[in-house]
């Protein structure tokens, strides 16, 4: 089968692919389906967004190279769809062994010719779900993409839409009336509050997740990402190898083999329908007894091996390949507790990870957070947005550079984008009011881009035959690693406290007056009042606390991923450098004539502490020279025969370190050598404070207990803070004992070997005497002979 022959229109693109996959799966060619299915999300746009053509400063030029190239051969790597099928494979072997690739999306429909957009929401059709990558129990040439494609959800009578797909495209249109207080809103809905309906909207929300669920049924266990606890790989290998002796009894094929093990990792999450749903589908197609004794079988199962297995969900990283006709799907809230992220195609995902590799160790991409910008109310119309988030930024981070109440340039914006480690953009939209596509796609965007406006991240349609566009969608071209932004409306209140919370959460403060608070307790009354107070732990709203892993704080704050689905264009997780605190104690032998040197990365900001001491030279010879340089071959310090020193150095900028002991002067004595290497942040050990008695008082029972139990988790933090101290000073006074020591039995030696020396030197003296007197009284000696002659 050819790749599509469509010319000129590039919208048509896309629909010719999902029938040409559609075609094949009719006809039970399965890798090819697979590869047209591929292709049809974002093939068209990769035309648009090529390097060749983004780099291009007419966009009159663009417009008419897309419209005048011939499809067929958009990129040279449209081939047929088994060259094609083969090069997918490789792709997917390409991407990191800890992700977990899925891709959902809308199987072709006739009608999708002649209807609009937000008709084609709501239309039922069977939905595609293509695995590409997961914890797969058959790594290597079989182990493919899986094509799993799924019937579309029943209509439910008792929802308020009982159409599932109406369902799920009315939720931004809801949010937008829910918190719109204009006579029109009103009108609709005189007699409830605002309240009611946000309540209601909620509720919306809340059913349209759980009819994702029950749709999905023991599918939705694909969506839960590699394990990464020694306890729950262990359970998943044991869990394997059952399934396995298990479907060679019985005679299951290898990809039922395959989609049992994978939905077996975590049955304690499915319900026994489930399970029985999963026995009987079509996928497996198996007979009578075989779906019956494997029912038998996964749930004892269930039974014997998930009794103390947790709930949530600890896992490495999902990310989503979601097809633009169910982009408004809260696909983040199946596993709420997961870390997910989405793509808008194979092809980006597969983009995006060859240009930042380099960064990628893992599974994780790695970011920086030295130099961040903030733009606040770039539209002059939110003055209460605009004081909140002052307020915050300098309080919270005065380091931070802030652009308030202006709009900014093509150019400033372009220059923020390109040298910056983090923009965080508050204000109406998107922000895409103040910088064209063009100029955006230009770009080489190395940051994380925070978007805290309404529906910031949502798709629009431009027409018939066209693609559903995004803002996320130019940074995507642009290379940016990371767009997080909202699906949909939002109210500026909700919008500042939940950046104020995410962001503050991932990055750490820089005022060393909050290293103490939690921004989780931010006071919104407060905050409303124009000050930045925060509640008692027992009162807060939220439950994230500080971590690296912004995946995971997205996944811990409630509704985060409903309203903020963090639509990733990135990589996997993003961890916040510098990471936690490294503390080295070592005590190393150096050969004469030997240098042995050490490597360690530090971050800008920290401060690197070095302590050494020779407590063993041989022959009491205890000094050694000491050498801290970059890389590059800069000597930062350097001793010179020292028996110990210590030194400070705060970095200035992210780069890996040697320390190097150079016991080259020594012709004969091997130098024993202890050293603690400390790498950390100032104030990062820190003791936790206690709180004020009096914030105790006119509490309930319920709040008194959870405040007596923080407070012993910060009695538990300040003693472990300072047995870590304890430990450190003993390791420095054990040291500096074994150097004593092996001087007082250096010395020990020397004074036994020449007190020995000397009783030799008495006895053979004493001897000598004892002679020289004996021959002087006997005349037949020859000593007495030649002592008279003398």
């Amino acid at each position: 089968m050819d790749a599509p022959q469509i010319k000129h229109n590039t919208g048509l693109v896309n629909l010719d692919c999902k029938l040409r996959a559609q075609s094949a799966f009719i006809d039970g060619d399965h890798r090819s389906a697979i590869y047209f299915q591929t292709l049809a999300l974002g093939e068209s746009k990769r035309q648009k967004y090529s390097d060749s053509l983004r780099r291009r400063s007419n966009l009159a030029n663009i417009i008419q190279k897309v419209s005048e190239c011939d499809v067929s051969k958009p990129c040279g790597e449209v081939r047929s769809a088994k060259s094609g099928y083969a090069e997918l494979c490789k792709q997917c072997h390409e991407l990191p062994e800890e992700w977990t690739v899925l891709q959902v999306s809308k199987e072709f429909t006739p009608l999708a010719t002649c209807l609009m957009h937000e008709e084609q929401l709501k239309e039922p059709t069977r939905i595609w779900l293509t695995i590409y990558r997961c914890s797969d129990p058959m790594e290597g040439k079989r182990a493919e993409p899986i094509l799993l494609v799924l019937d579309p959800p029943a209509d439910d009578t008792s929802c308020k839409y009982p159409n599932f797909f109406e369902h799920i495209s009315s939720i931004p249109s809801e949010v937008r009336i829910a918190i719109t207080n204009n006579d029109s809103a009103a009108s609709t809905t005189s007699s409830e509050s605002q309240s009611d309906r946000l309540e209601g909207v909620e509720q919306l929300i809340s059913s349209a997740v759980e009819r994702i669920r029950d749709w999905l049924g023991p599918w939705s266990n694909l969506f839960v990402g590699k394990f990464r606890t020694p306890s729950m790989l262990q359970l998943e290998a044991d869990i394997y190898n059952q399934v396995e002796k298990f479907c060679i009894k019985h005679r299951i094929e290898h990809i039922g083999q395959r989609l049992v093990s994978l939905v077996a990792r975590r049955l304690d999450l499915l319900q026994d329908i489930h399970i029985y749903e999963l026995c009987s589908s079509e996928q497996l197609n198996l007979d009578n007894a075989r779906c019956v004794a494997l029912y038998k079988f996964l749930v004892d199962l269930k039974k014997r091996k998930f009794i103390h297995v947790s709930d949530r969900i600890d896992s490495l990283p999902v990310l989503l390949v979601v097809d633009e006709l169910l982009d408004s799907m809260p696909w983040e809230m199946i596993h709420p507790t997961s870390e997910v992220c989405r793509f808008s195609s194979f092809r980006v995902l597969l983009e995006l990870y060859r240009v930042h590799k380099k960064r990628i160790q893992n599974g994780y991409l790695s970011i920086n957070t030295n130099n961040c910008y903030a733009i606040i109310n770039p539209d002059k119309n939110l003055e209460k947005m605009s004081a909140r988030l002052q307020l915050f930024y300098k309080k919270w981070y005065p380091e931070f550079k802030l652009l308030v109440d202006k709009p900014p340039t093509e150019a400033e914006y372009s220059d923020m984008l390109n040298r910056s480690d983090v923009v965080i953009y508050n204000g109406h939209g998107s922000g895409l009011q103040f910088v064209n596509g063009e100029s955006l796609m230009q770009c080489n965007i190395n940051c994380v881009t925070f978007l805290f406006g309404c529906a910031s991240v949502r798709l629009y349609s431009n027409g018939l035959f066209t693609e559903m566009t995004g803002t996320h969608q130019y940074y995507n071209a642009a290379r940016c690693p990371a767009v997080i932004g909202a699906l949909w409306v939002l109210t500026d209140l909700f919008t500042d406290i939940y950046s104020m919370v995410l962001v503050g959460n991932w990055i750490p403060t820089m005022n060393p007056k909050y290293a103490t608070q939690d921004i989780s307790t931010i006071d919104a009354v407060a905050l409303k009042a124009g000050k930045l107070q925060f509640n008692k732990p027992s009162s807060r709203r939220f439950t994230i606390k500080n971590h690296s892993n912004l995946l995971k704080l997205m996944g811990d704050s409630p509704l985060a991923s409903a309203v903020f689905p963090a639509v990733f264009l990135c990589l996997a997780q993003l961890l916040l450098l510098p990471v936690a605190a490294l503390q080295k104690e070592m005590t190393i032998s150096v050969a004469p004539g030997k240098v042995d040197c050490f490597f360690e990365e530090a971050k800008a900001g920290q401060t690197i502490d070095i302590e050494y001491q020779v407590i063993d030279g041989g022959h009491g010879d205890l000094d050694i020279s000491f050498e801290l340089a970059e890389l590059t071959g800069r000597t930062i310090f350097a001793d010179y025969k020292k028996s110990d020193n210590i030194h400070r150095f705060p970095v200035p900028y992210d780069g890996e370190y040697k320390f190097c002991f150079d016991n080259g002067f020594s012709r004969a004595n091997s130098k024993t050598v202890f050293f603690e290497l400390i790498i950390e942040r100032e104030g990062e050990q820190e003791d936790a404070g206690w709180a004020d008695i009096d914030l105790l008082e006119g509490l309930t029972p319920e709040e008194f207990y959870e405040m007596k139990v923080q407070d012993m988790e910060d009695a538990i933090k300040r003693v472990r803070n300072h047995l870590t101290k304890a430990r450190q000073l003993q390791d420095v006074l054990r040291s500096h004992e074994a150097r004593d020591r092996n001087v007082a039995e250096e010395n020990y030696f020397k004074v036994n070997v020449w007190s020995f020396f000397q009783i030799l030197v008495m006895i053979g003296v004493g001897m000598l005497q004892v002679f020289m007197v004996k021959s002087l009284f006997n005349n037949d000696s020859r000593a007495y002979k030649l002592l008279t002659k003398l």
